[in-house]
């Protein structure tokens, strides 16, 4: 069966015959690659800081949650525009681009730990370039890549890297290094340094073919990606808002002073399994809607569990939760990549991921949004978690069963 056109034809790479060597086609792919873990390491490192910043420097609960939401500002529009940059300048423009955007943001974090505003600034600085690498960046790998599945899974695989490894770094750094309020951010200046290396003597993305916009806007998304994937994905980063912002809170007096250790550690945990889920499924790349569907599955088990946390405050019941959280997050977002992989129109990829992403990103809103019923309107965690499971299941059984009867009213 011959691989679908998955890559957009204004971005689609020369033809075989003069594609880059292996040994270039290799290393191109690393750098990509090591371009993705950098920017998922700047977006959430400041992750397992919220409790230092809330204790040590006296910030509330929901100036810190919106904090951590702040880099969804400067990530959504970047997500919905960043196809359109590799449309026109290839993949490797913007995507060099958005190393320095992260380092950007990593100043400005540092810079400002006294200052919300500047701290603020440099989280959508980061969010931009988080955008800019999730989207461009799964790009430039499915054009480098001639295996279903291959290349949804190694763009989730490097930004669940990052983001665990980012995490687990600053945590430690922030519970034992000096300055933490400057050392961790220092650490991703240097490595956004040898990420900016890399990318810039890569060889992707420089032929173009260009398209029609046109003709691209008219071509219709298929229904089974409004129906079954946009339902799925803003739970996919809610999963991982729930494990590392909503849960440490719940067991901080348990902690005896380790509060951004133990951060850390849930961030590492739920990150590392969903990285080892996302492995794992790599070798079954034709079945992305059971993936989905079993990491929804566990999203919704997960909020549960957290739930009962949050009533019975149990460190062992937080790690637990988080721990099956950050699996439905690795095969909730395989799911849908693969999803959008497999059933894309020409020259629609872009335009797929960068929603997924989008709505996968909201979800990073609930603990937010949590905060604030709890501040604003005295809703505990337990009853708020409680909703957030509820409407997981609502929205996607809804979609599956009009999914259903439209299909069966085709057949018939």
């Amino acid at each position: 069966m011959a691989r679908p056109q998955t890559v957009p034809a204004e971005i689609a790479s020369t033809a075989p015959a003069t594609s880059p060597r292996a040994g270039h086609r290799d290393r191109t792919w690393f750098a990509v690659c090591a371009t993705m873990f950098v920017v998922a390491w700047g977006g959430n490192q400041f992750t397992p800081l919220l409790t230092m910043y809330r204790t040590e420097r006296g910030f509330s609960e929901l100036a810190v949650n919106t904090l951590l939401f702040a880099y969804v500002i400067g990530l959504i529009p970047s997500l919905l525009l960043a196809h359109r940059l590799a449309a026109r300048w290839g993949t490797r423009g913007p995507l060099v681009l958005a190393v320095p955007l992260s380092a950007l943001g990593s100043i400005l974090v540092a810079a400002g730990s006294h200052n919300p505003a500047l701290m603020f600034a440099g989280r959508m600085s980061t969010g931009v370039a988080l955008g800019i690498g999730m989207v461009v960046g799964g790009l430039a790998l499915d054009s480098l890549s001639t295996t279903p599945g291959r290349a949804p899974r190694a763009s989730a695989m490097s930004l669940t890297s990052g983001f665990a490894v980012g995490a687990g770094a600053a945590g430690a750094l922030a519970q034992w290094a000096p300055a933490p309020t400057t050392t961790p951010f220092v650490l991703h200046g240097v490595l956004c340094a040898g990420g900016a290396i890399l990318i810039t003597r890569s060889t992707t993305g420089t032929a173009l073919t260009r398209s029609d916009p046109s003709e691209r806007n008219r071509t219709r998304l298929p229904r089974a990606f409004h129906l079954l994937v946009i339902p799925a994905a803003p739970w996919i980063f809610g999963a991982l808002g729930i494990a590392y912002a909503v849960l440490p809170p719940i067991v901080a007096s348990e902690l005896a002073g380790f509060d951004s250790a133990f951060s850390g550690l849930l961030c590492l945990l739920s990150l590392g399994l969903g990285f080892f889920a996302q492995r794992i499924v790599g070798r079954t790349p034709r079945r992305s809607g059971p993936t989905r569907a079993i990491g929804l599955m566990l999203f919704v088990v997960g909020t549960l569990a957290a739930a009962v946390a949050a009533g019975t405050a149990s460190v062992l019941l937080v790690v637990v939760a988080a721990s099956v959280l950050g699996i439905g997050y690795g095969l909730t977002l395989v799911g849908c990549l693969r999803d959008c992989e497999r059933s894309a129109p020409p020259g629609r990829l872009g335009t797929m991921t960068g929603r997924v992403y989008c709505l996968g990103y909201l979800g990073f809103g609930l603990p937010t949004a949590i905060a604030w019923l709890h501040s604003s309107f005295a809703i505990g965690t337990t009853t708020s978690l409680l909703w957030v499971a509820a409407a997981a299941v609502a929205t996607n059984v809804a979609g599956a069963v009009i999914l259903g009867i439209t299909r069966r009213k085709q057949a018939s």
